[in-house]
């Protein structure tokens, strides 16, 4: 642990650096802040610090930039987390409150609102049931020894999967199985529905073996389809003046493995998670910090929100505008599925 000066001391060098983006000096604290100590003094702090790897000096004369570990002790000792304002409260369960009741819809304005707050790029997922449950299934004929199966999740989610059979089968016969089978299966989780199965028909077997492995895909998921918003505000950030740096980025964004940016554990547990720079696993995103945590029903059905930045961001308005986004998708999740 820092003693108080010196991490006063860092907690003014990481406030000032994230709102002007140039390195911090001594003088400058000197001049600005009523530290009661000489500018020696606060010289002599800032070697300490820089000794001990909180703060870095980008050229021997020049001022402090803070360090990851600068950032991480920052947030976990310093920042001050303050509740949004209950006018910006009031006005984003207004506009949630001003959409249709669909979950696309739902986390597109999420991310939309969440963009806004941090000048950041905002990520929130589709909530994922962590069993899925069948809820319906129907079965095409296409050619005698060919049919088309269509699966339908509790979670609104719709599969195809064409079936191959080693005997022609009709229309009706399939009808029939598809009655059968949704009477018997229809809520049960995969493991449920092996348990429930008992000396089927090979075209039953088929059928099935098909089901379970569509559910069995669908629960190895991690996340679900994505919106972003704000990859504007990258552009603008100093840091990423480098298109080749943007573009990389963007990349890890925009890709289908959602897990680059947001480690599954935040799906696994409670709060909010800060993650900052190499702490990243993803090479190109070891200049940016993502702060983000879940939201949903724990144990049946959730997703993720957060925010992606440069280290240089504004925690404590991006740590209290993900945790408040959250308990609002939280509570429009409940209402659907409860």
């Amino acid at each position: 642990m820092l003693t108080q000066r010196r991490g006063e001391i860092l907690r003014i060098i990481v406030s000032e650096y994230i709102s002007g983006a140039v390195p911090v000096a001594s003088e400058t604290i000197a001049r600005k802040y009523r530290l009661g100590v000489s500018p020696a003094t606060i010289r002599n702090e800032m070697t300490r610090l820089e000794d001990e790897g909180y703060i870095i000096r980008p050229h021997t004369s020049a001022g402090a930039i803070p360090s990851d570990k600068g950032y991480r002790y920052y947030v976990e000792s310093l920042v001050d987390e303050a509740e949004l304002a209950v006018a910006e409260q009031f006005l984003i369960r207004h506009l949630f409150h001003q959409v249709e009741m669909k979950l696309e819809e739902w986390t597109e304005l999420a991310a939309a609102i969440l963009a806004g707050l941090v000048r950041n790029v905002a990520v929130v997922t589709l909530p994922k049931a962590a069993q899925p449950r069948l809820k319906h299934l129907e079965l095409v004929a296409l050619q005698d020894f060919l049919a088309l199966l269509v699966v339908v999740l509790r979670e609104t989610k719709l599969k195809r999967q064409l079936l191959f059979f080693d005997q022609a089968v009709s229309q009706w016969e399939l009808d029939a199985l598809a009655g059968k089978l949704n009477a018997a299966l229809s809520g049960l989780t995969w493991p449920e529905i092996l348990a429930r199965v008992s000396e089927p028909s090979p075209i039953e077997e088929e059928a099935i073996n098909a089901l379970v492995r569509i559910m069995q895909e669908e629960e190895e998921r991690r996340y679900e389809e994505h919106c972003l918003d704000g990859l504007r505000h990258i552009l603008s950030q100093p840091e990423f003046s480098s298109s080749r740096k943007v573009l990389d980025i963007m990349g890890v964004l925009e890709g289908k493995n959602l897990s680059r940016v947001i480690p599954p554990h935040v799906l696994d547990s409670n709060g909010v998670h800060v993650i900052i720079g190499a702490e990243n696993t993803e090479e190109v995103m070891r200049d940016c910090s993502v702060v983000a945590t879940r939201y949903g029903i724990p144990g049946e059905v959730c997703g993720a929100i957060g925010v992606v930045g440069p280290t240089r961001m504004q925690y404590s308005r991006a740590i209290s505008s993900v945790r408040y986004l959250a308990s609002v998708m939280s509570g429009l999740v409940s209402e659907i599925y409860r």
